[in-house]
């Protein structure tokens, strides 16, 4: 009896740990954001820029604690607020008042390492640019070199809503020179123009911490310290613990038991946090997306481009929330206007060793690779215009392996297609953002069509409608429309040319012959597209240091610290 009371109140004592660990934490002081940009130097040095924007309601400093520097020094310490340089106090007094504090930046050395000091001054809105030196960052290994870095640390800590990170150095980073893993954070990082960048996907807590490992075997550095260690033997203490590698029996049995009380106690409060969060959106009559806009605007048609005020890519944010408009959708949609364009055109050569055929190729016009609408459209060109031979001539099995070879790059453009869609959709006021607040003290962000923002979502969604519903397309509409070539591009974003292109043949079969694209021309489109998306979802694994997702856990042997807070 004695002993299954034990097991009981262990269990209990448990269940409570957990509960306690994922019951939402309120923060007196905020941080929306906070961005790090970090310039390695050839002897191993980082030039290191943190921008907090911060909302400060009590306390009178912000510090940030260095405390595994082991070798490491920070120098050229300097804080400013709006652009506002803060004057430096060379002897910095914790205990000193906020008026006091006010203006004024400092360091204060501890047994374990140095804390950096500044006032907080006025309470309410901040943006503070803190900028230092940190030598030895990259440190000299057995076979290599590597910086495995912590910059920030949420225990005790302000933890911010947003994280995002840059990394260069004094040459440029790629998968041929230079590996990448992310620990204590749900994000990602990538290579991308030489450079590492890396975002969080989520809001930061008391238990994450940002910690990059960057693994450098071209030894491109000049470090003065060195660790005993090999690359390998880094990267295996570095993913111990993380998701990053597989886990034995032992362990998953171990990890089952942990799961099941935390999603026991995870599932009810994250319930209830949803439930209200919900609610509160709900009452500020949100963007209505998915399958409820299609059901509103069921058996209605838009029967002509629905935006024209721009670019294609302006409206990616409404194709995404009702199912259209992923990359390969795009992709299709730049094809067939290059086609048009004349910036690419379809041509044939005779291969194959023993047995000869014609292949029906793409052939690029890299004499007009300039004055494209946006930039989304000059990196996608890029993109294809590096998968081509010297001769400009690409092939589908080309475009497949360049796109898997180059899966970080497709996926930013994918990742940005909506999120500058959204911003421009917000400043030309299609959109606007509201603020639910719920639970007393949260907020949501709530996004909403305007009148305008409302009717053109609407019109996106009919116009498919009316690409789809082939029984309203006759001859006669069809000899009125001027600008069927441009419609074919629109029908590319909601993934139905092929489809199109093969009705329309039907209904009016001398189109083609007057149009500038043929039905073949819109098939090879299609067929490159889907090569593409094929190649590009057969990509790199974030495991083998080519970048990708984070680890939640994981980042053992690194230096650095980033703890602190207010105080």
């Amino acid at each position: 009896m004695k002993n299954r009371m034990r097991k009981f109140f262990a269990a209990l004592a448990v269940l409570l740990i957990f509960s306690l660990t994922f019951i939402p934490r309120v923060y007196a002081n905020e941080m929306s954001s906070i961005a790090y940009d970090v310039e390695l130097q050839a002897d191993g040095s980082g030039i290191i820029t943190e921008t907090r924007k911060m909302y400060l309601t009590e306390d009178t400093e912000i510090y940030i604690t260095f405390d595994r520097l082991s070798g490491s020094e920070v120098t050229d310490f300097h804080v400013s607020d709006f652009g506002e340089p803060l004057e430096e106090e060379s002897d910095w007094d914790v205990s000193a008042s906020r008026e006091e504090k006010a203006g004024k930046y400092g360091i204060v050395e501890t047994s374990d390492g140095v804390e950096l000091c500044w006032g907080i001054g006025d309470y309410g809105e901040h943006e503070y640019t803190v900028t230092y030196t940190m030598t030895n960052m990259v440190r000299q290994l057995e076979d290599g070199q590597g910086m495995n870095w912590q910059f920030f640390n949420g225990k005790g800590n302000i933890p911010p809503e947003e994280v995002t990170i840059r990394i260069a150095g004094p040459q440029s980073f790629d998968q041929d020179n230079t590996l990448i893993w992310g620990f204590g954070f749900d994000g990602e990082v990538y290579l991308e123009d030489g450079e590492l960048t890396g975002w969080s996907n989520t809001a930061l807590s008391d238990s994450n911490y940002i910690t990059i490992l960057m693994q450098f075997p071209d030894q491109p550095f000049k470090p003065s310290l060195s660790l005993d260690q090999t690359l390998s033997e880094q990267e295996e203490k570095a993913k111990e613990g993380s998701s990053y590698n597989d886990k034995s029996s032992d362990d998953e049995f171990t990890s089952f038991l942990g799961i099941i009380a935390l999603f026991i106690f995870a599932s009810i409060f994250t319930t209830i946090f949803t439930m209200m969060r919900a609610r509160a959106i709900k009452r500020e009559h949100p963007l209505v997306t998915g399958k409820q806009r299609e059901k509103i605007n069921e058996d209605q048609y838009y029967r002509d481009i629905p935006y024209q005020e721009g670019p294609i890519t302006d409206v990616a944010y409404f194709l995404q929330e009702v199912g259209s408009g992923n990359m390969e959708d795009y992709f299709n949609a730049f094809m067939l206007k290059w086609l048009k364009e004349g910036r690419i055109s379809v041509t044939t050569e005779i291969r194959g060793r023993l047995i000869k055929k014609e292949t029906t190729l793409i052939k690029l016009d890299k004499s007009k690779s300039k004055s494209f609408d946006t930039d989304v459209e000059t990196r996608i060109w890029d993109l294809i215009t590096s998968a081509a031979d010297n001769e400009g001539v690409l092939d589908e099995d080309q475009l497949k392996k360049h796109a898997k070879t180059n899966y970080d790059d497709i996926q930013n453009i994918e990742g940005d297609l909506p999120v500058h869609s959204k911003k421009l959709l917000l400043k030309e006021g299609y959109l606007e953002e509201g603020e639910a607040r719920f639970l007393f003290t949260f907020t949501a962000k709530v996004i909403k069509g305007t009148d305008r923002g409302e009717a053109l979502f609407n019109q996106i969604v009919q116009f498919r409608n009316y690409l789809t519903d082939f029984s309203l397309l006759d001859e006669r509409e069809i000899k009125e429309v001027a600008l069927w070539d441009d419609l074919f591009v629109w029908a590319s974003l909601y993934g139905i040319a092929e489809k199109v292109a093969k009705q329309l043949e039907k209904i009016y079969p001398n189109y083609f012959e007057e149009a500038g694209i043929s039905y073949s021309d819109i098939y090879l489109m299609h067929i490159y597209s889907k090569n593409m998306s094929s190649g590009y979802k057969s990509g790199s694994s974030a495991s083998s240091g080519a970048g990708g997702s984070t680890s939640i856990g994981g980042g053992g042997g690194s230096f650095g610290g980033g703890g602190g807070g207010s105080r």
